[in-house]
This record gives structure tokens, sequence and C-alpha cells, in this order.
């Protein structure tokens, strides 16, 4: 008796209990969409239903072991591309702005009596007076236009 449970159970797909269709249950590991089919010259997978399940089995052990080649489509080698064409330009518009002429700063003592206004039309007279205010301003963290006697200005070059 054992024995012909063995041979029934052996004959069956992948994952099934005797007396149960193949139609109700696919076996595990498989969508249940799919089923086996034999792939040999005619025969009905009753008949070859042993010799199917070991192949459907190695044949789904080869495929989750195998590792396939690595396929770009046309959407990921545009993609690749231009990334790579967006850093290199980035690098090199960063070195450029390193070894391009750096804009030359000058510092000034302010003297008594000085304004922030008169210092910027007089160190930046090619810079309109408010820009050149705001800049001295940002040059030195200024949040006011009052400055003291004594301080030290750095002027921004352009």
């Amino acid at each position: 008796m054992s024995t012909a449970t063995l041979e029934t159970t052996a004959a069956l797909p992948l994952g099934l209990a005797p007396g149960r269709s193949d139609r109700r249950r696919a076996p595990r590991g498989i969508p249940p969409h799919l089923r086996l089919v034999p792939t040999g010259a005619g025969g009905s997978s009753a008949a070859h239903g042993g010799a199917l399940a070991s192949a459907a089995g190695r044949t789904l052990a080869a495929r989750r072991g195998a590792v396939r080649p690595l396929r770009i489509t046309r959407r990921g080698r545009l993609a690749l591309t231009s990334t790579a064409t967006l850093v290199v330009a980035l690098v090199l518009l960063s070195l450029m702005g390193l070894i391009g002429p750096a804009g030359a700063t000058s510092s000034i003592v302010v003297q008594p009596g000085m304004t922030l206004s008169q210092i910027a039309a007089e160190q930046l007279p090619d810079v309109p007076l408010s820009e050149a205010v705001t800049d001295i301003q940002r040059a030195n963290k200024l949040s006011t236009s009052s400055i003291a006697a004594g301080q030290e200005l750095v002027i921004p070059g352009r």
C-alpha cells in the first residue's frame, strides 16, 4: 500500500497531494495561472507525471539560480548617458569657477563721518548705489546700513 501511495504521489505535479486536481492549486513557486505541460513528443501529463515533475523542479531551480547578463533598455541607456553628461558638466563648471578669475576683494577702514553709501559710491563706481550697498552688507554680514568709525569693511570685487 505504501508503495502505491509513493507512486501516486510521484506521478503528481509538484506541491499536489493525492486526490487533488491540478486546476485547483498550482505547484509551489509557479504562479496559479500557469500549468506544467509535457514538452516531449506526445503523451499525457499522467503518463509522464514523475519525469515531468522532476524536470519542472530542475528547470525552476535552474531559473532561480541562473545569473542572467544585465540588459539595459534604450530608456536606461538614455538615463545613464544624461546622468554621466550632467556630472561631467558640473565638474567642469566647478573647476572653471575655481580656476577662473575670482573677484578680488579689498578692505577699507571706516573713518569718522563716513557712511555706507559714500563708501559704496567711492569703491564701486560702476555698480548702481543700492546694489553696491547691498553687496558690501552681504560681504560683511551686516544686517543694517549703520557702520562705526574704525570698523574694517570688506569691499567685494567685480
